[in-house]
């Protein structure tokens, strides 16, 4: 099974960061900073390790709610068994976030409005709702199923 965290890094003003990711033999999509977890690697250490390799040494703030779409049983035809958690992370300054990351690619701060559309390709339903209730302060903390 692969396990894959998904780095949701929010700037003061409520934008997502998104990063491109460029698959053989597509174009390139804009998706949420991941990777995989070690094989004995809790999922919020992986997650800081992906946010690390995303930016560096800049200061940003952990988040208390973790929003987790687990393994599929049966797995669907053509897909590989994965178990997903997203953790949200906040830039604690002001004024506009920085633009390029470090990840390897391109950078973009989605606003809201696009979420749901850019956080559907990731594969993970409900990643928008977890983001504004996380921004509104009506999600609770802890773990957060996303999806049936």
């Amino acid at each position: 099974m692969r396990r894959v965290v998904f780095v949701a890094l929010l700037s003061s003003d409520g934008r997502l960061a998104l990063v491109t990711d460029d698959l053989p033999g597509a174009g390139p999509r804009w998706v949420l900073p991941s990777g995989s977890a070690r094989a004995a690697e809790p999922y919020r250490e992986a997650a800081v390790r992906v946010l690390r390799e995303a930016v560096g040494a800049m200061p940003v703030r952990g988040g208390t709610v973790e929003g987790c779409r687990w393994a599929q049983v049966p797995v669907p035809v053509g897909r590989s068994r994965r178990e997903a958690h997203v953790f949200i992370f906040r830039l604690p300054e002001a004024g506009d976030p920085p633009e390029p990351l470090s990840w390897r690619g391109a950078t973009r701060w989605a606003g809201p409005e696009q979420w749901q559309e850019l956080c559907t390709r990731c594969d993970l339903p409900y990643v928008d709702v977890l983001l504004t209730g996380y921004l509104e302060g009506w999600i609770p903390d802890g773990r957060i199923t996303l999806g049936p």
